[in-house]
């Protein structure tokens, strides 16, 4: 005799099922706002002589992009040296490899479906535009996204 699990109903079922499905569909940012990393994101420091040469032009970008989209390359392309001492806070390059800084994420097509890419160069273009210096930025960014 071969002990059998008892069979579940299907509303057991698909109560789990939609749980498990709603976990999996939790993006990255959102976890990241319930679970908050003590201390913020480790920031790196920006590169000297780094440009925006390596930022995708908003003609690859394509037509079809919305404005929220082309303003996020754009700032990346006005200030790079402030995008590349931000830490993205999306966990958009893995568990592990997450991009070097955020303006390595405006050099691919990434940020193109990504909209915490685009809230938080929002946020550092608001920022950079006020002439705010990179310490204050990267606590606003913290506050915002870790």
């Amino acid at each position: 005799m071969t002990d059998r699990p008892e069979p579940i109903s299907r509303t057991t079922f698909l109560r789990r099922a939609g749980g498990l499905l709603a976990v999996t569909l939790l993006d990255r940012s959102g976890t990241a706002r319930l679970f908050p990393q003590p201390g913020g994101l480790e920031h790196p420091e920006p590169r000297e002589g780094i440009t925006a040469e390596r930022v995708l032009a908003a003609d690859a970008l394509g037509s079809s992009r919305a404005s929220k989209v082309a303003d996020a390359y754009e700032a990346a392309r006005t200030w790079p040296a402030v995008f590349d001492g931000i830490a993205c806070g999306c966990s958009c390059g893995g568990k592990k490899g997450m991009h070097r800084s955020l303006l390595v994420c405006f050099e691919t097509m990434q940020p193109t479906g990504c909209g915490a890419c685009q809230l938080e160069a929002e946020l550092v273009a608001r920022l950079a535009r006020q002439d705010k210096p990179l310490a204050d930025i990267r606590k606003a960014v913290d506050k915002e996204f870790s």
